[in-house]
């Protein structure tokens, strides 16, 4: 398990150089990526009979962290699904991909969220799931945004990332929440007992929901999802049929055994399934995108797996499982087509397309075979699994079934308004004939076709692996016989009636679109979206004009008081227990007294020049307290610094007022003065007032293990490098992302990168995506000539205006001079 969660990363970094080398041919090294994943399905033949697999990676073995991965039935069914479809996903890029595409970034993304999804899934740890949790939603926002330089892309990748951060910050406080109150960080070890028991199981349990609601696209945040189909297809296909999306189904599912017993568990998530499976369903008919149209049809089955695995009874969760198999085949396959014909027409849009059968005639029965599946019809596997979903939710009540009719009825109308592209007199936009596919991206789609195919026929299929999940999901008792036909059942009755709503919507379908149209409302989740951040910027915009835009005076101010508001509430909260124990020596007194005259000097300077070297005092007063407590090390940086800071003072002298331009009236002195104060003890009343007896000191462990641990006498140094190692690494890797960050800017606008697109007939909307000095230069001129933006005053402008003001000034006066000259007579 370990091999086929790490080996993708270790096959994302070869793919970064290959991609340069090998271009399209990169996918096939990126479908090996997943060989190890498609390997667990050897130990999948052995469940539910076989133990669970149980691999650990030592984390941090003084705390007990490790991280862990468990391959129960489920995981290990979900861990083949995503090592099948990122397989088939790569082989198809290779025909897929333009050749001008950029292999090496868009492989190794594709490889470094296969791995992601594959941590998620086989994780026992749930710190580690957590983290792979929030690795998803990075690979994904890349590969959304692949092409960056689509505006489309940009908006897609960057709102399916905060509807999953929200989510991804709900999972942290759910996973310390459950860690704590579980008694372990491990899922396979929690105390359920303990953790119900707990105050916190209700929060814990409504978080959960929230991060599973957002990455699966439920009600309302749906609306990422069809925004997310600006990526490539074989990305739409990997992400949105078998892997991210249904990252949130399986986080019901794992933890439905952990909150499954609670009645509100089921009482939010069935309701909510349900009402998402209707309404993608309502929303997909209203596409004439097919992609986009494939897109809701996603949100109206990740409704309905939801809906399942929200029962929390053998009977649901059998189900869920079932229907998760077959909607990975046949959504993938159908994300393929689409594909397909993007790729041969130039175009996805369905008014524009027509009787693709007679020029596409292979992909049109794979197309029909994966639609039918969609639709739930027989003889394919979707119609098994739609039997399932049928049954459970008569046993749960009318209004579920009656919603869930509804919902399957307009999922089979959007089916045919799918196929209609294929059927009628031919239509594209290309005036030739579009090619025939090759066998090649002909193959991946026809597997997964086979896959229905097959579920259906052979529904011991699905039954059997289903039954592999049935020892973690708690339905090993729960033994359902699969057929095509179980005779006239109340599940039959409702397909029926399925089947008669369908075609009349059909039948009916302009006065149902214009009924649409009707009740199209002014709002909805985009606007809210939108608006939202509208209303973000302006807030954040007045901000920082009231704050940022101040002078460094007042921004001062507002920092100071809010440490003193900060160390006055820890004050509160803990009174003072102080502990001073100083050895009081003359020279201690002397860099005191060093320190505040050196600090009272600078409120008290009326020149720059003396005020920084009054600064410095106190600076190297502060590196003399450092080696008075014997500390070396810390003087020496303490001075370096102190020397950089007043060389860089002394060099911005230039661009500074003066000190008699802020002047302070004798009030406002007297405020910064009460304001400097009162933070100065706060700040140092709330560190006297720290407890040292909450824990036991470390102080002695590195004092004694510095030479025989580390190989050093100087303990500072040994701990920085070797005891905070990891730390210390963090923060060189900080430096030199924002090294890397730096670059990036500073490469911006260089030949050879691909330019945004922006709105020449409003300049304000993009001036920051505006690539070019150029472009930029060209829109800042025109926003000066019509009166939106004031003309910048740079420093060499400013220099300008000084010497115009000079010379007129000299002209003034010669001139004055000649009057009194002329005025007197010659002298």
């Amino acid at each position: 398990m370990i091999l086929a969660v790490f080996f993708p990363f270790l096959m994302a970094a070869v793919a970064a150089w290959a991609g340069l080398r090998l271009g399209r041919r990169t996918g096939y090294l990126a479908a090996l990526g997943f060989l190890p994943a498609l390997l667990l399905a050897l130990p999948l033949s052995g469940m539910p009979a076989a133990a669970p697999l149980r691999e650990a990676i030592a984390w941090v073995p003084t705390l007990g962290l490790e991280l862990g991965f468990r391959g129960d039935g489920f995981s290990l069914l979900f861990a083949v699904l995503i090592g099948v479809i990122g397989t088939l996903a790569s082989l198809y890029s290779v025909s897929y991909l333009s050749s001008n595409e950029r292999f090496a970034r868009f492989y190794a993304y594709l490889l470094l969220f296969g791995g992601s999804m594959l941590g998620l899934v086989l994780s026992d740890n749930l710190i580690g799931l957590f983290g792979f949790w929030e690795m998803t939603s990075i690979t994904s926002f890349l590969l959304i945004g692949l092409w960056h330089a689509r505006a489309a892309a940009r908006d897609g990748a960057i709102k399916a990332f905060l509807v999953s951060a929200l989510g991804g910050l709900a999972l942290l406080a759910a996973v310390a929440i459950i860690g704590t109150a579980g008694g372990s960080y491990n899922l396979s070890e929690i105390d359920l007992g303990a953790l119900q028991a707990s105050p916190l199981f209700i929060p814990a349990m409504l978080l959960t929901l929230l991060a599973a609601f957002t990455k699966s696209a439920q009600l309302p945040f749906h609306l990422w999802l069809p925004t997310a189909m600006e990526a490539p297809t074989p990305v739409s296909a990997f992400l949105h049929s078998a892997t991210m999306v249904k990252a949130g189904v399986f986080l019901v599912a794992k933890f439905g055994l952990l909150f499954g017993g609670h009645p509100l568990w089921a009482a939010i998530i069935v309701p909510v399934g349900l009402a998402t499976m209707t309404w993608g369903s309502y929303l997909a008919l209203r596409q004439t995108d097919l992609k986009a149209l494939l897109a809701f049809s996603t949100i109206s089955q990740l409704g309905l797996l939801m809906s399942l695995y929200g029962l929390a009874d053998p009977e649901g969760r059998f189900a869920g499982t079932a229907h998760l198999l077959n909607h990975a085949a046949f959504k993938a396959a159908l994300f393929f087509v689409v594909g397909i014909i993007d790729h041969e027409t130039g175009t996805r849009e369905i008014p524009q397309l027509g009787g693709l059968r007679r020029v596409f005639p292979v992909t049109f029965v794979l197309a029909v075979l994966a639609a039918l599946s969609m639709a739930g019809l027989p003889p394919l596997g979707g119609f098994i699994s739609k039997e399932l979903f049928f049954e459970a939710m008569i046993h749960h009540g009318l209004p579920f079934i009656l919603v869930a009719v509804v919902g399957s009825a307009l999922t089979i109308a959007y089916t045919v308004r799918f196929m209609s592209v294929w059927f009628g007199d031919l239509r594209h936009p290309g005036k030739e004939r579009p090619e025939r596919p090759t066998d090649a991206i002909l193959a991946p789609a026809a597997l997964l076709v086979g896959a229905a195919v097959l579920f259906g026929l052979w529904p011991q299929s699905v039954e059997e692996l289903a039954g592999k999940a049935s020892a973690m999901l708690q339905f090993a008792e729960y033994h359902p016989h699969l057929s095509l036909w179980h005779g006239v059942t109340p599940a039959l009755v409702a397909t029926l009636v399925t089947w008669a709503i369908a075609a009349f919507v059909w039948w009916r379908r302009d006065e149902f679109a214009r009924i649409q149209q009707r009740l199209t409302p002014s709002w909805n989740a985009n606007t809210m979206y939108y608006g939202f951040r509208e209303w973000l910027d302006i807030v954040a915009t007045a901000v920082i004009l009231r704050t940022q835009g101040l002078a460094l005076p007042s921004q001062l101010r507002w920092t100071l008081i809010a440490a003193f508001t900060l160390g006055g509430y820890a004050i509160l909260r803990a009174p003072p227990q102080f502990r001073l124990e100083l050895d009081v020596s003359f020279s201690l007194i002397l860099i005191v007294t060093l320190l505040v005259a050196g600090a009272i000097g600078v409120s008290l300077s009326r020149n720059r020049l003396t005020a920084v070297v009054l600064m410095g005092l106190t600076g190297f007063g502060s590196s003399a307290a450092f080696l008075a407590f014997r500390a070396p090390d810390l003087a020496l940086t303490q001075m370096i610094i102190e020397t950089v800071t007043v060389i860089l003072f002394l060099l911005a002298f230039r661009y500074m007022p003066g000190i008699r331009a802020l002047a302070r009236t004798r009030t406002q002195y007297l405020v910064d003065l009460g304001i400097a104060l009162s933070a100065g003890v706060g700040i140092m009343a709330y560190l006297l007032s720290v407890r040292p007896g909450l824990a036991e000191s470390i102080s002695p462990y590195y004092l004694q293990h510095s030479y025989t641990g580390g190989g050093g006498n100087n303990v500072v140094n040994v701990t920085l490098v070797d005891f905070r190692g990891f730390d210390t690494m963090g923060e060189i890797t900080v430096v030199g992302m924002v090294g890397l960050a730096v670059l990036a800017l500073l490469r911006l606008g260089k030949p050879g990168h691909a330019q945004p697109e922006y709105d020449t007939a409003d300049p304000t909307a993009n001036m920051a995506l505006i690539p070019t000095r150029q472009e930029r230069e060209h829109i800042r001129q025109q926003l000066i000539e019509s009166g939106t933006l004031s003309a910048p005053q740079t420093l060499r402008t400013r220099r300008a205006e000084r010497r115009d003001q000079k010379n007129q000034q000299n002209q003034q006066s010669r001139g004055q001079s000649q009057g009194k000259r002329r005025k007197g007579g010659p002298q």
